[in-house]
């Protein structure tokens, strides 16, 4: 069964793209899909309707064999928690810290007040350089620290799959270990994944699929 399935979707152009025609397109365990477009908008709406960010103009949503309504956000935002997304709009909560931002998905899940970060996640804050930045907000730091909290956060919240889109402008190239080793976690888990960069040859590096966004018609190959 796939984890992930878009059924005959169809989503209405944003920005200068052409929209998204009629597809189908599934996910499962060990799937790794790369995306080339002609448009960085359709491959941004393509990543966005894959998080349950985009509510289709047709179509359904499947996560893990049931159909997502997108009329209720409960049952939307559950799905969400689930999905590892990196996107151009990513961001972290403002009046909190690195730290507090980090923990905020074993927060909701643990239902506890007093919380600390585990190793794993600690090492890759001190590989990103930002250990000592954790309790700081993230104005208080450099924009590619903060980007590295993002990136970290989503990778680590216990996500079944990731969707990580122009990483390679999101982190600098002395952060781009981080990606290198989150990758190599992700690919021994099993956990399906897709990338979106502008760098073509970053991305067939990294996965087997691709998925190509042409005038609006998707493919996958």
């Amino acid at each position: 069964m796939a984890l992930i399935e878009l059924r005959d979707y169809a989503h209405a152009p944003t920005g200068r793209g052409k929209g998204l025609k009629k597809f189908s397109f599934s996910m499962s365990q060990g799937d790794g899909f790369a995306i080339r477009a002609d448009r960085i908008d359709d491959a941004h709406l393509f990543m966005r309707a894959l998080a349950a960010l985009e509510p289709p103009e047709e179509g359904d949503y499947l996560f893990g064999g049931e159909r997502i309504d997108f009329s209720d956000y409960r049952k939307v935002l559950s799905v969400r928690k689930r999905i590892g997304y990196i996107g151009a709009d990513a961001a972290l909560i403002s009046n909190r810290t690195l730290r507090t931002n980090l923990l905020l998905a074993r927060y909701y899940n643990e239902n506890k007040l007093k919380l600390e970060l585990g190793e794993d996640v600690l090492a890759l804050c001190r590989l990103a350089g930002i250990e000592e930045k954790l309790d700081l907000r993230p104005a208080q730091v450099a924009p590619e620290d903060a980007r590295a909290a993002i990136f970290i956060r989503e990778l680590t919240k216990g996500a079944e799959a990731f969707l990580l889109e122009q990483v390679d402008v999101f982190l600098t190239a002395l952060r781009m270990e981080i990606l290198a080793e989150v990758t190599r976690i992700i690919r021994e888990a099993g956990k399906p994944y897709i990338f979106y960069s502008l760098e073509s040859e970053f991305t067939r590096q990294m996965t087997k699929q691709e998925v190509t966004i042409r005038d609006g018609v998707v493919t996958v190959t």
